[in-house]
């Protein structure tokens, strides 16, 4: 990263005027645009941080707005739109909605944001995608939502996927549908599909819509819990794992094949869920005993249960505005998930 680079951005979060700092950066932020033509997004772990200074940086600028014609593969295509939005919000704060936008000016389509979830989804990655996004690119361009309900395309969309694997990216996409973005038309599902998998698992789904939570607004409250001592706190790998599993607490995303970045309390018949969100952590402790730091903790409200490590902002809910019986039943877990309460 640029020397400098971290002040710029931690000033523009404060609104502060970084014209001049900005100016003095350009020409060292032009010579790392030219080299980076020639290896584009480095490693699959790299994020470039002088992308969030998108807004500022006629360089980083002209790079996105002319780069997407460039890539080779789908790939490439999925794991940049990833690494800008996810280094915007890290240093900026910016929504991933917001970092979208920026793209589809720059030629991204709501089929590459819906492929691109998809392949977040069940990718080994440290990267996130807020599930928000894919339910605008969706309503943007329902014919391939619904294609990619059929299963249509995917050794177009992931063509560096073997073929065989593909039906586990459709399932993805068929619980998304369904009971995030609540695709309401269950003919899909009531097929008699040649795939014996498939047909599991739309029973499956179709088992999960027949239990609607209820939908009832609850009172206000001011005395509950302090959930701020979660936030940027230590968490060890072994401890957390161990009293996660012994709760019955659930993974954001179970088919991310090497980490957990965040546990969940749910309840279904109150469509109420709290998450503990923290930075990667491998799934395998018995390997290491790595600690990780906090981000804190997220409540949310949901008709179907759709378990995500983002939490996205359009059904977060502040805990005065949850049942008072879950909001203590979530301090109680996540304390002994944390090991703040023994």
């Amino acid at each position: 990263m640029i020397d400098g680079i971290s002040e710029i951005c931690q000033a523009m979060k404060k609104g502060e005027n970084v014209s001049n700092m900005a100016a003095k950066l350009e020409p060292k932020l032009k010579r790392f645009c030219d080299m980076r033509d020639k290896v584009p997004f480095g490693t699959k772990y790299s994020l470039y941080y002088e992308d969030a200074l998108y807004d500022i940086s006629p360089s980083i600028k002209n790079y996105w707005n002319t780069i997407y014609n460039k890539f080779e593969s789908t790939y490439d295509k999925y794991e940049a739109l990833l690494k800008f939005v996810n280094v915007r919000e890290r240093c900026l704060g910016v929504s991933h909605i917001e970092s979208i936008n920026i793209l589809i000016k720059c030629g991204w389509t709501p089929a590459d944001i819906m492929a691109a979830y998809i392949h977040n989804r069940v990718d080994a990655s440290t990267l996130l995608l807020s599930p928000d996004v894919a339910y605008k690119a969706a309503n943007d361009d329902f014919d391939t939502a619904l294609q990619l309900l059929e299963g249509k395309n995917y050794d177009v969309f992931f063509p560096f996927y073997d073929k065989s694997y593909q039906i586990y990216r459709q399932f993805e996409w068929i619980d998304f549908l369904y009971c995030f973005l609540g695709y309401n038309d269950n003919t899909f599902l009531q097929k008699a599909h040649k795939s014996k998998r498939l047909r599991k698992y739309c029973e499956k789904i179709l088992e999960k819509l027949s239990h609607s939570a209820a939908t009832n607004n609850f009172i206000n409250r001011s005395n509950y819990p302090d959930f701020s001592i979660f936030e940027n706190i230590s968490l060890q790998q072994k401890h957390l794992m161990r009293s996660a599993g012994a709760q019955g607490l659930l993974k954001g995303n179970e088919n991310n094949p090497y980490y957990v970045m965040s546990f969940h309390l749910t309840d279904e018949a109150l469509g109420c869920g709290a998450a503990l969100c923290f930075e990667p952590m491998n799934k395998s402790p018995e390997y290491s005993d790595e600690t990780v730091k906090a981000y804190g903790i997220y409540f949310y409200r949901f008709e179907h249960l759709y378990l995500s490590d983002y939490i996205p902002e359009s059904r977060r809910y502040t805990p005065e505005n949850m049942p008072e019986e879950f909001v203590k039943k979530a301090y109680h877990a996540f304390s002994m998930a944390a090991g703040i309460m023994k």
